[in-house]
């Protein structure tokens, strides 16, 4: 099922339409859809599409004529007379030819030849280049040098993010939103890996099935991604292994490890430029900073990745019982008793994700402009957003089977005390609702914060 993605199509069509020829770029971590959509765009128009391998320069030219329907014998054609060819013969010349290089780093990284020949049938035919890569370190940081000169001539080019929330449940249209936060929280928003998701089986069946039987289709799905992006990936392993088990200081991350911290910091960064890892800081919007510092918890580092974060804590350090035929052990002792603590980070993103959409359509009590999460020692604000003059937003979130009561309350009024924070509007969300007595106390306002609308958001709502 094809959902989202109208934007991109959208800049795909306009780059189309230009009078002039124009190549674009379609990248994206592996499973994104940059192929489906690719193939969704390529309706109606002649197309010519190859999928590019790791192969010397003139093993590509045998393939790239073959596939493009060229005569080949003992020689294989230049790419240029093969593109040429291909484009002349088209059979609806009325239209530009829409030339499609899926994983096209092979060909640009081994291949000058390819360079010249993409720009000269740029030039001289009425085409358009699509190049699609996985690869998304070698695009973000090496294909302007690979390409040389040829990067010049690149229109556009077009990040495929994870599905939102929102377009998730769109995916999974006849799903309840509580399973569709379960599906997101284990696989993220990776088309290819929701696909795995049975709609009609329950959580815990969906996980036996996808992640923790011999013949799983994801057993080793989150290791072929890094290899992919990635060397030396027993020290990233190690370190995702330590952030999964909660490890998520320096310090902490050098003790799990061993390794020295010079060396986890550059593992970090590769990690947060492939954007499955991030460093969070606590939001601040106090003008007397050095007093909340005190409280404050400096530089966390966490997997933001939900797949990878799900795989690392779960998957990871139970594949000899899993190959062992022991998944269901492993789901009963492992995940069952902890997924309630697991669920609350997904939760909270979501719950985030739906007050910044609320924020765009005018439906909170002022424009924000700053959103974070304040980290504290004593626990955590899930949801904290600020403007320009000082208003402020906070959010509390519940994933687990029990109410949020006036004792909850209590204690994040305590925290937004410690973060010095004084909110105009305090949402509440809780997956098991909210006790009369809370209920009460919002409807009434609280004496405690001044001038604080008090909002409740159950999973109906979201």
């Amino acid at each position: 099922m094809f959902v989202g993605r109208a934007q991109e199509l959208k800049q795909l069509e306009e780059a189309y339409r230009q009078e002039r020829n124009a190549a674009v770029v379609l990248y994206g971590r592996y499973g994104i859809g940059k192929t489906e959509l690719a193939a969704l765009f390529a309706k109606d128009k002649p197309t010519f599409v190859y999928l590019a391998r790791e192969l010397s320069e003139q093993e590509q030219r045998y393939c790239f004529a073959k596939e493009l329907e060229i005569p080949t014998e003992d020689i294989a054609p230049d790419f240029y007379d093969s593109l040429k060819l291909a484009v002349a013969n088209r059979e609806d010349k009325s239209k530009k030819a829409l030339i499609i290089i899926d994983e096209f780093h092979f060909m640009v990284k081994t291949s000058d030849a390819f360079k010249v020949a993409f720009l000269k049938i740029l030039m001289e035919e009425q085409c358009m280049f699509l190049f699609l890569s996985s690869s998304v370190n070698w695009v973000e940081h090496s294909m302007v040098e690979d390409f040389g000169p040829a990067a010049r001539a690149l229109y556009a080019t077009i990040k495929l993010k994870e599905f939102s929330f929102l377009e998730l449940v769109k995916r999974f249209s006849e799903m309840s939103v509580e399973k569709t936060i379960y599906a997101n929280a284990v696989l993220g928003g990776v088309p290819e890996y929701l696909n795995y998701w049975n709609e009609k089986s329950s959580v815990k069946e969906n996980i036996l099935r996808i992640f923790l039987r011999k013949e799983a289709p994801l057993l080793y799905g989150a290791e072929i991604f890094l290899k992919k992006e990635l060397r030396e990936l027993g020290a990233y392993n190690a370190i995702l292994a330590a952030m999964a088990a909660g490890k998520n200081k320096l310090n902490d991350i050098y003790a799990r490890t061993g390794f020295s911290r010079a060396k986890i910091s550059v593992y970090i960064k590769n990690l947060i430029e492939l954007d499955v890892v991030e460093k969070v800081f606590s939001f601040d919007a106090s003008e007397s900073a050095n007093l909340v510092h005190a409280n404050v918890q400096k530089g966390l580092y966490r997997i933001k990745d939900n797949y990878l974060r799900f795989w690392y804590r779960y998957v990871f350090p139970n594949l000899s019982a899993i190959l062992m035929g022991q998944g269901e052990s492993v789901y009963e002792k492992e995940i069952a008793k902890d997924f309630a603590a697991y669920m609350q980070e997904s939760f909270a993103n979501v719950c985030g994700e739906y007050l910044k959409l609320m924020n765009q359509y005018g439906r909170l009590a002022a424009r924000y402009d700053n959103w974070g999460t304040w980290y504290g020692k004593s626990g955590l604000i899930d949801v904290v957003a600020g403007t320009g003059e000082r208003t402020i937003m906070a959010g509390f979130c519940r994933f687990d089977s029990r109410m949020m009561t006036l004792k909850d309350f209590s204690k994040y009024k305590e925290l937004l005390e410690l973060a010095m924070l004084e909110p105009q509007e305090l949402y509440l969300f809780s997956k098991a609702g909210f006790t009369e007595e809370l209920r009460e106390r919002a409807e009434a306002g609280s004496k405690d914060l001044e001038n604080c609308k008090i909002i409740l958001v159950g999973l109906e709502d979201l």
